[in-house]
């Protein structure tokens, strides 16, 4: 009888179960139909960011790149005519005023130099031996005076000797960079073409091709900067000059900047970055609009902005000015300060779309 009673009692509890089950299954709630973006945007409009427009400093600094050069040269030539046995520096090494640059052929020059010596130490023991003699009576005054006239002239040829001996050692006359080597070795030095050329560094300068349409905006005296790489700081400059007379070739005008004080680490060839400064306003009064490039839109010549009336843009046509190297776009006409202008978005606008500000 109990064992009948449970087996009800089970069963039961499963038709139970399975009845809930079925319930829930039967009268679960729809799911509701998804939204499209469309239809998000017919109701509330695109999204977008605003800006408020401001006054701001303002700086353009027109980037460009030269190479690096100097103004101070040093010519190095031989002066002897002789043959080039070793060379000790080569392009692009940095050397020391009085350092070794060549070695020429000195053989003839130390026999000469050993001949010399000999005669010399001959002469100086002739001059003491006479000397002794002279004291015993052996030797008159004038004959002790013409041997030691001898003995100097010796070693005045000898001096002479050993000072051009000297010469056969090529040095630089100034601290600085080897810019161009013509010496080979086995080459016979003279003096109508030189060895070596050395950049002085303190005179470093930079050397930039500019395009006609600045040449009137760019001016003697304007500041300027440079830096080797991306990664570097910017080092101060001016404009030394700008060559009235484009190249032939290219139709480009060569600007020198003329630098502070250049890095040890610049060499000469080196292609640096560089900018010019051709506007400057920094006092209150001076101050400009500016605004986000993406927030202006430029189509066959005309730049606009889309302003925000409540949730409607508005098309307005501005005159545009130069974008710095922060993004900032100077409006030159046809916004003022305060007004809304779509900032991310501004590429899909059209004059009366309705906008949901983010």
């Amino acid at each position: 009888m109990k064992r009948k009673k449970s087996i009800i009692i089970a069963l039961a509890l499963v038709i139970g179960v399975v009845g809930t089950m079925g319930w829930r299954i039967v009268n679960r709630p729809k799911p509701s139909e998804a939204v499209s973006i469309s239809a998000i945007r017919e109701v509330r409009g695109m999204p977008v960011t605003e800006y408020v427009v401001a006054t701001s400093p303002w700086e353009y600094w027109l980037p460009l790149y030269g190479t690096v050069r100097t103004s101070g040269l040093s010519e190095v030539y031989a002066s002897q005519a002789e043959y080039v046995t070793s060379l000790s520096a080569e392009v692009g090494d940095v050397v020391a005023k009085g350092q070794l640059l060549a070695t020429l052929d000195s053989r003839k020059a130390a026999e000469k130099v050993q001949a010399a010596r000999a005669k010399y130490n001959e002469l100086s023991m002739k001059y003491e031996r006479v000397q002794e003699l002279q004291k015993a009576g052996g030797y008159s005054v004038q004959e002790v005076e013409s041997v030691f006239s001898q003995y100097k002239d010796a070693g005045a040829s000898l001096q002479q000797l050993e000072t051009e001996l000297t010469r056969h050692k090529v040095v630089s006359p100034i601290a600085g960079v080897v810019i161009r080597r013509d010496a080979e070795i086995g080459l016979l030095a003279g003096a109508s073409k030189p060895l070596f050329v050395i950049g002085d560094p303190k005179r470093f300068e930079i050397t930039i091709d500019l395009s006609p349409r600045y040449i009137g905006t760019v001016r003697d005296g304007m500041p300027a900067r440079y830096r080797a790489d991306a990664v570097s700081s910017w080092d101060s400059a001016s404009v030394k000059r700008v060559d009235p007379m484009a190249n032939s070739v290219t139709g480009l005008y060569t600007v020198v900047l003329a630098l502070g004080n250049p890095p040890k680490a610049l060499h000469i060839g080196a292609l640096v970055e560089a900018q010019i400064m051709i506007e400057r306003m920094v006092e209150s009064t001076e101050f400009v609009v500016v605004v986000p490039y993406e927030s202006v839109n430029e189509t066959e010549g005309v730049a606009r902005v889309y302003v925000c009336s409540d949730d409607v843009a508005v098309e307005r046509v501005v005159e545009r000015g130069r974008t710095d190297d922060r993004g900032m776009t100077r409006i030159l006409s046809g916004l003022s300060p305060g007004e809304k202008i779509v900032m991310k978005g501004a590429d899909r606008m059209y004059n009366g779309a309705k906008i949901w500000i983010q």
